[in-house]
């Protein structure tokens, strides 16, 4: 079931994308990152995030690993973070706060 709700979430985050212009790939399966995404020259690393919690916690060394990805090409590091039913929210890494050996974010 979580497997299905996520690539829905993900499905549906590139559709939303296209509409807007950008070009996406979406990885397939639980490969990271999910999407790479690019318009006008700017280019973004997706990963997404569904919950039903107040808060998303990541752990450390998946960030790290995401901006590596990032960094490869030359593009911005960026959480799709869903709440239960609700839209989506486009978060930077920047608005992540450290935690012990994760970063996390409140959805409150």
């Amino acid at each position: 079931m979580a497997y299905k709700k996520g690539y829905a979430f993900e499905r549906q985050l590139k559709k939303d994308l296209e509409s807007k212009g950008w070009s996406v790939i979406r990885s397939g399966g639980s490969k990271k990152p999910d999407m790479i995404a690019a318009k006008d020259g700017r280019r973004i690393v997706i990963e997404c995030k569904s919950t039903s919690k107040d808060a998303i916690y990541v752990e450390k060394e998946e960030v790290k690993k995401l901006r590596d990805v990032a960094c490869a090409f030359g593009a911005d590091c960026l959480y799709a973070i869903k709440k239960d039913k609700r839209g989506f929210s486009l978060v930077d890494l920047s608005q992540f706060s450290e935690k012990g050996s994760s970063y996390f974010i409140s959805l409150k």
